[in-house]
């Protein structure tokens, strides 16, 4: 199980690196047993919701662009 958690952290630690948070706290969260499982689902969560929410705003953007013409 132990080898599981930290092939999650280093996956975690990826993710906290290009969203520009804390690496090393998001790494040792994540393997902390049981509490490290559902750390990863909040992770992967909150970057699909963070990216909706990009992805919903180009297109609003791209709509009022054309709205506009």
């Amino acid at each position: 199980m132990f080898i599981m958690q930290l092939i999650y952290a280093v996956f975690v630690a990826q993710i906290a690196k290009r969203t520009n948070k804390n690496v090393l706290g998001y790494f040792l969260a994540t393997l902390i047993p049981l509490f490290g499982l559902f750390f990863l689902i909040y992770v992967f969560w909150s970057t699909i919701l963070s990216l909706l929410d990009s992805v919903n705003q180009i297109k609003q953007s791209l709509n009022s662009k054309t709205d506009g013409a």
